[in-house]
């Protein structure tokens, strides 16, 4: 009987630890938590959006539910990967039968590699959020799954704080922990799970050379493909109709992305493979979606609140007229169309290169096929209020500065069309210690 005691107190000893860690040193839930919360209240689900924060800025869950006048789930976290989308698919069609499945694509889920703290946060916020008669089986599959079986992450299910990190500032820990639970009792009482409101409004003449392209790997990974192909054949299989979409996005993240026509065409062809279609609202007509640039951005890829409200309109319209069996391919663009509309500079870039007795600066801009765009280049140099033209329009995207001084010289790029009579049209600065 003692050795029972001993067990018993032991035992209850070692969870209490457990949850005071737990508590303190997780990773942060943070959109997976309200995510899980929203869904695990719903009774039904008619429509279920999945993906990164694309979607979630894109087709926000009030937005869209006010618009359809359904029911809808938004399984959008931050930094969503295409492993955690497919589980909150298979949760999904476990537990419901939607009539429509929306899977927004981020180009960077199909090449790079997940984000081991998201990943961890997502599957946490998920057996956190279970009723305790899935807690079980939802473990045990996460304990089994073939990327956790065998290795160390089949058991830190039970010790998510061994993924976390010991506080410093004891303090300014306790106050966030205490505010993250005000902040989730709104979920509790049903508030829709949803990104922040945004009315934050991108400036192109600031993005310089930030885009998808520039920040990823390019090729498909098997892996990837692999897991895109399972969410496709289990819907086929339980006969939900799915829509892969790209959400709207700048028209400089679309022309920067250099194989993004070709994506767009192995998307097509793949969902179709399926029993499934593709749709990419960067290429739908005005008469089913005008993407205003820049007001409905808040930077290259993401939508802000006036761009979430406004395409959430667009796909109620949508799914309307699909389920009116109406003809919607004729309200997409062919990518040649697209890129014959791009006949304006979306941005311009400079990079210096600093050299012993000079600067030399190197300019880039994004656009349109039929565009030729031309530069002039100023600086102002340390100590001085205004700038002075370095070189004046040319086609020639680059120019040297003989520097004269060390300091931190403040470079200007603008940049137009060949032609035109404009000052400029678009314009980007940046500083250089030399």
């Amino acid at each position: 009987m003692k050795h029972i005691a001993k067990i018993a107190a032991f035992t209850a000893i070692f969870l209490i630890i457990n949850l005071i860690l737990c508590g303190f040193m997780p990773p942060d839930n943070g959109s997976s938590l309200d995510m899980w919360h929203s869904y695990h209240q719903k009774q039904s689900i008619d429509i279920a959006v999945i993906g990164s924060s694309l979607a979630s800025c894109a087709l926000p869950e009030e937005e869209l539910a006010a618009a359809t006048g359904e029911t809808v789930a938004l399984m959008a976290t931050n930094s969503q990967s295409l492993d955690m989308s497919q589980i909150a698919l298979e949760t999904l069609l476990r537990e419901h039968s939607p009539r429509y499945v929306i899977l927004v694509m981020d180009l960077t889920n199909m090449t790079g590699k997940p984000y081991a703290k998201a990943q961890k946060a997502f599957l946490y916020a998920e057996l956190q959020t279970d009723s305790w008669k899935d807690k079980p089986a939802d473990l045990l599959r996460y304990m089994t799954s073939r990327d956790n079986f065998t290795g160390a992450d089949s058991l830190n299910a039970l010790f998510p704080w061994q993924s976390g990190s010991w506080p410093t500032d004891w303090p300014a820990t306790i106050q966030q922990k205490w505010n993250a639970v005000l902040n989730r009792l709104p979920h509790r009482r049903g508030a829709a799970h949803a990104q922040p409101e945004d009315t934050t409004v991108i400036n192109f003449d600031t993005v310089g050379m930030v885009n998808t392209w520039s920040q990823n790997a390019h090729d498909f990974s098997a892996q990837h493909i692999e897991e895109l192909t399972s969410m496709l054949q289990l819907c086929q299989e339980n006969g939900t109709r799915l829509l892969l979409i790209s959400a709207p996005k700048t028209t400089l993240d679309v022309v920067s992305y250099e194989t993004y026509f070709d994506d767009y065409a192995y998307f097509k062809q793949l969902a179709a493979q399926y029993g499934a279609s593709y749709y990419d609202f960067n290429l739908a007509k005005p008469e089913l979606f005008e993407n205003k640039e820049p007001d409905y951005h808040k930077d290259f890829t993401h939508m802000n609140a006036a761009g979430g409200h406004a395409f959430s309109l667009s796909m109620a319209k949508f799914l309307a007229m699909l389920d009116a069996g109406q003809d919607v391919e004729s309200l997409f663009e062919t990518p040649s169309e697209y890129l014959t509309a791009v006949n304006y500079i979306t941005n311009v870039y400079m990079t210096p290169e600093v050299h012993p007795d000079k600067i030399l600066l190197l300019a880039g801009s994004y656009h349109g096929p039929s565009v030729q765009a031309e530069y002039e280049f100023w600086v102002k140099a340390p100590g001085e209020s205004e700038y002075s033209r370095v070189s004046a329009y040319s086609t020639r995207s680059w120019t040297e500065y003989a520097a004269a001084e060390h300091g931190t010289y403040q470079f200007r790029v603008n940049a137009r069309i060949v032609g035109s009579s404009a000052d400029f049209e678009r314009y980007y600065e940046c500083s250089v210690d030399f």
